[in-house]
């Protein structure tokens, strides 16, 4: 009888089980897990710290309400589940594992096929901080629970959360919506989620955790942290701050220190290096989830994505390998979304801060619209922000933001970066059509003519973090109505030419200068620059995005 050991017992590892069990229904499956728990939803623990998911059950619980515990594995999927066990070494070389359990007593288990999906780690700071109880990543249930415990008996008034990635921010959310707890959000670069989003869409964000009372605190370096009986001390580079309860959420790594020291391959990302079978250096030894670094189908180079979606569907490709089929996983571009007090964010692949760092000539647009026609009582504004190769045309990433349709159109645009599409590819994305939930031409549309047109007629578009720069050496055109600009007001020296009337009043402009067109969302300032461009004008940019991206207004 065949035998198949899996190591971590979370998403890669249990569909990887579950899959090998509907194609070889009498293999012996183990799965080795180090927790007391076993395929519960890490992405939901913020709701289950919160108290809005009631019951840690429910996080390991089946659609139908089943938990899924060992029992459960066991009568329902014949796969034997080990939990509170450790795996301590890999002998790849004579097949077979040494695990010790919560008892202390120690086993072999030998296989035919192993698979590694031992997860991420959380990134230890690089600043002291004391042992506490009152101090915690959010990586593993313990730490919900631990947290979830001192909030109930209110022991919890404040609090501050040291890195503005998803975790932490999904996190703020939790802390404060439910608890009414005072929270300050700490982050070392220059804006929230800095990987996946630029400042455009980040401000969003801050600006809706500042509307809903938490603080937040960019460009913030923490350089120590201090306990003082109940009370402890954040040593920033702003300042100190006093608080009852400190979240470490600086990110995750993979874990690999069981991998590497039984010579398995790592790669350059510090991942397990694994090909498109998902095969390590050892033929029947895969790797799935986020231990493993795969191919970044946009940058064409390693990458490690910690998420659940992608640890799923490599767990598939493992199973379909041990059976005998031919199975793949080429690479991913790394699709997020994270919701917000209402608001969605999305993203996909590189953001402007990756293209520096590859070295990859770009170029972008930005974009308000609403989401349906305006004329419809639902409709809702989107921002957004795209990415391609300056020269190629190539997408490289797309961001999103609303309280409207965001992570469909996100999710249609991770399709075309993993066919090498360009701008001009979303200008025929068809979409589904009816005035309560779309418009006649979608996002994607407006982001491809919006391209089009800037790369035709040589429109510079200026972003709403490079106005500042430009409203002092450039003249600034607005061209929206008198009541749009007494709602929204510009804070600079402008010239008013009402779009309706332009072609009246052009003489107020002196052609021969650097001239910044701006409106309410960026189409009219768009047309108006490439009608000035026709009439002669050399330097002409419009404000991409608007005002209504500039002021963060969704």
């Amino acid at each position: 009888m065949k035998k198949v050991v899996i190591i971590g017992g979370m998403a890669a590892g249990c569909k990887t089980a579950a899959r090998l069990r509907r194609l070889e229904p009498d293999t012996e499956i183990v799965i080795v897990e180090k927790l007391p728990f076993v395929s519960f939803g890490t992405c939901g623990m913020p709701f289950f710290a919160s108290g809005e998911v009631e019951s840690f059950d429910d996080l390991m619980s089946t659609a139908w309400g089943t938990v899924r515990t060992p029992e459960f594995f066991h009568n329902a999927k014949n796969v034997k589940v080990l939990t509170e066990t450790t795996c301590t070494k890999i002998v790849p070389e004579h097949n077979f594992v040494e695990i010790v359990d919560k008892f202390g007593k120690k086993s072999i288990l030998s296989y035919d096929f192993l698979v590694v999906a031992t997860g991420s780690k959380p990134i230890e700071p690089p600043f002291i901080y004391p042992q506490s109880e009152r101090i915690s990543f959010f990586h593993s249930p313990t730490d919900a629970k631990k947290f979830r415990h001192l909030a109930e008996q209110g022991k919890i008034s404040n609090a501050t959360i040291i890195g503005g990635g998803f975790v932490g921010c999904e996190l703020a959310e939790a802390v404060t919506s439910l608890w009414g707890i005072d929270l300050t959000l700490i982050e070392k670069e220059n804006c929230l989620l800095s990987r996946s989003f630029d400042p455009e869409i980040s401000n969003v964000l801050n600006s809706l955790f500042q509307s809903n009372g938490i603080n937040v605190l960019v460009n913030t370096i923490v350089n120590q942290i201090e306990q003082k009986n109940d009370t402890l001390i954040v040593h920033t580079s702003k300042g100190n701050i006093e608080t009852d309860y400190v979240f470490l959420t600086l990110g995750v790594k993979p874990n690999v220190e069981l991998a590497e020291k039984s010579g398995i391959t790592l790669g350059a990302c510090g991942g397990i290096y694994v090909d498109e079978t998902l095969r390590t250096n050892f033929e029947n030894l895969f790797a799935a989830g986020d231990c493993i670094e795969i191919n970044n189908l946009v940058t064409h180079k390693k990458d490690v994505f910690a998420l659940g979606s992608l640890a799923n569907r490599q767990g598939r490709v493992v199973a379909d390998n041990i059976s005998g089929l031919e199975s793949t996983f080429k690479g991913a571009v790394g699709s997020i979304s994270l919701k917000v007090f209402d608001t969605i964010f999305a993203s996909t692949c590189i953001s402007t801060s990756c293209c520096y760092k590859d070295s990859i000539s770009f170029s972008f647009a930005c974009a308000s619209f609403y989401d349906r026609p305006h004329y419809y009582p639902e409709a809702k504004v989107l921002f957004a922000k795209a990415l391609y190769e300056k020269e190629s045309g190539r997408l490289l990433g797309l961001q999103m933001c609303g309280k409207g349709e965001v992570t469909r159109y996100v999710d249609i645009f991770t399709v075309l970066l993993e066919r090498g599409a360009t701008y001009k590819d979303l200008l025929d994305v068809e979409h589904c059509y009816t005035p309560s939930h779309s418009s006649p031409l979608n996002p994607l549309n407006y982001l491809g003519g919006i391209i089009e047109n800037q790369e035709r007629f040589g429109i510079t578009p200026v972003s709403s973090v490079e106005f500042e720069k430009y409203r002092k050496e450039w003249n600034i055109m607005d061209l929206r109505k008198e009541n749009e600009i007494k709602e929204m007001p510009l804070d600079c020296e402008f010239i008013h030419i009402d779009y309706d009337n332009w072609r009246s009043e052009i003489q107020k402009l002196d052609l021969s200068s650097r001239i910044l067109c701006v409106c309410q969302k960026g189409p009219r300032s768009l047309e108006i620059a490439i009608s000035l461009k026709h009439l002669g004008a050399k330097k002409v940019g419009y404000l991409a995005g608007g005002l209504q991206i500039l002021n963060s207004a969704l």
